[in-house]
């Protein structure tokens, strides 16, 4: 085993645990919420072992357990095509997926978690036991002594009953009667990040996305307000962690751990009031610094050095559009000349490639929106010598935004507007920007599980995690809003 424990852990457990992460190693190992629940369970005294998809998707990656032999299996689901991967997991184990099959026999207990559960649970109702609504924290010591108790006496009825006593515990056995929810939750994001927070990587290891990275949280929520975003409207108020807690925190794992590289983990590391503070303490140290996210109007040479000095000569950020009256209208705030001056600076101080997040299909958006994409980039190539690549994503509206009501473009829209793009794009003979796009078809299938309310997660079920084409027009979309109302 190539891992190294950043925290102490205690040893066994009274109760079998299987913590799954929908994904294979290296990515369950760069989510910093596995990390958290992994290390709670820990501490906790539960014997919590963790799976991935990959490469052995049913046996441990502590101690190559089978999964037959845990009687709690719960998943950090993070986004939609997680929760497909989950059902088919859990199938493929043989495990009934619908709750309603699994009512009496020896089947294991089903949970879930993660940022999906912030979202939109309703996806999930169909298959699990439980779902633990946001920040999993405060609910966990409930969740594990009600479990251990199920342990020992076998009483699932009296399980769901303790479970469904804390108020950001869904059980939708108990919450949702025929198809609608029939119980208000309450979902948790609010929990301060304090010193009793955990705020940095459980382990370390080189199979890491980001390889060899200790990631530490600097913050939580959001303040600003972009329309398409969940993180205001599901991820809570903004909540900063105090940059002497973090070095604090920082000199003690240093001390003991071979640390090169620090991630910083934030929706946007230039908001971070002391971000500069700790920019200066991690040069003094000589780690190499990477950021989760920058927002182009907050890069400062500061930030770009700290790159630098981890040897990188890329950077990522998000225009979104090519047109400063369609970013307004997205919530950001910022001019093409603003990401001009920027990525100058950044290629004056030795960065040669940007890599630039741009949405299309976004509402008001017109073909010249698209072809705005391009003249952007032959600016950028022109006004400062980098190497582009654009990756474009459709608009996806999602629960939880402001523009949760607007309309999808679909596959064949999609389609059309990769091909003005593509055509603007192929005017470009010097430098051409590399172009990564998200297929139609999976922008599509995304869209749809985004609005799953309860009878489509129990046909998804009843389909094995195999997800079959479902229309949500204004309609069912209004319903699944209503139900996640009643929800919270």
């Amino acid at each position: 085993m190539d891992e190294e424990c950043v925290t102490e852990l205690p040893k066994g457990g009274d109760l079998p645990w299987a913590l799954f992460y929908p994904a294979d190693y290296a990515v369950a190992s760069s989510s910093l919420g596995y990390h958290y629940i992994y290390r709670a369970l820990k501490e906790l005294g539960v014997a919590a072992e963790r799976f991935c998809s990959e490469p052995v998707p049913f046996r441990s990656i502590e101690g190559d357990t089978l999964l037959e032999r845990f009687p709690v299996i719960t998943a950090s689901v993070a986004y939609e095509g997680n929760a497909e991967t989950f059902f088919r997991w859990l199938s493929s184990a043989g495990i009934p997926l619908l709750s309603e099959e699994r009512k009496f026999g020896s089947f294991a207990i089903i949970g879930a978690g993660g940022a999906m559960s912030y979202i939109n649970p309703l996806l999930l109702s169909a298959v699990c036991d439980f779902i633990i609504l946001g920040d999993a924290l405060d609910a966990l010591p409930l969740a594990v002594e009600a479990l251990r108790r199920y342990l020992a006496d076998g009483n699932k009825a009296k399980l769901l009953e303790d479970l469904a006593e804390h108020p950001s515990i869904l059980v939708p056995s108990l919450h949702i009667s025929n198809g609608s929810v029939a119980a208000k939750r309450v979902l948790g994001n609010v929990q301060p990040l304090d010193a009793e927070h955990p705020m940095n990587s459980t382990w370390l290891t080189p199979r890491s996305s980001f390889g060899r990275t200790l990631l530490v949280e600097l913050q939580r929520g959001c303040a600003r307000n972009c329309s398409y975003c969940t993180l205001p409207g599901c991820f809570g108020k903004m909540r900063y962690r105090n940059a002497g807690m973090i070095k604090e925190r920082l000199e003690q794992i240093f001390s003991v751990n071979d640390v090169e590289q620090v991630g910083l983990v934030t929706p946007e590391a230039g908001d971070h009031p002391q971000i500069e503070d700790m920019l200066d303490f991690l040069e003094s140290k000589n780690k190499s610094v990477s950021f989760a996210s920058l927002r182009i109007d907050r890069l400062t040479e500061k930030v770009i050095s700290a790159l630098k000095r981890g040897g990188r000569h890329s950077i990522t950020v998000a225009p979104e559009t090519g047109s400063d009256e369609l970013r307004f209208s997205c919530g950001k705030k910022f001019t093409n000349d603003i990401v001009l001056e920027k990525l100058h600076m950044a290629s004056s101080m030795g960065i040669d490639q940007a890599k630039l997040y741009f949405m299309t299909g976004l509402p008001g958006e017109t073909d010249e929106d698209i072809r705005a994409i391009a003249d952007l980039s032959v600016r950028i190539i022109e006004e400062t010598g980098l190497n582009l690549i654009l990756s474009v994503n459709p608009f996806v509206p999602k629960p939880g935004t402001v523009w949760s009501r607007m309309e999808f473009e679909g596959t064949s829209g999609i389609k059309k507007k990769y091909e003005i793009l593509a055509q603007g794009l192929s005017k470009i003979k010097r430098k051409r920007p590399q172009l990564r796009i998200t297929s139609p078809k999976e922008a599509e299938s995304e869209f749809e599980l985004a609005w799953y309310s309860y009878n489509e997660s129990a046909a998804l079920a009843k389909n094995k995690g195999i997800s079959k084409k479902v229309r949500f027009d204004d309609a069912a979309r209004a319903k699944t809003l209503l139900e996640l109302e009643r929800l919270w």
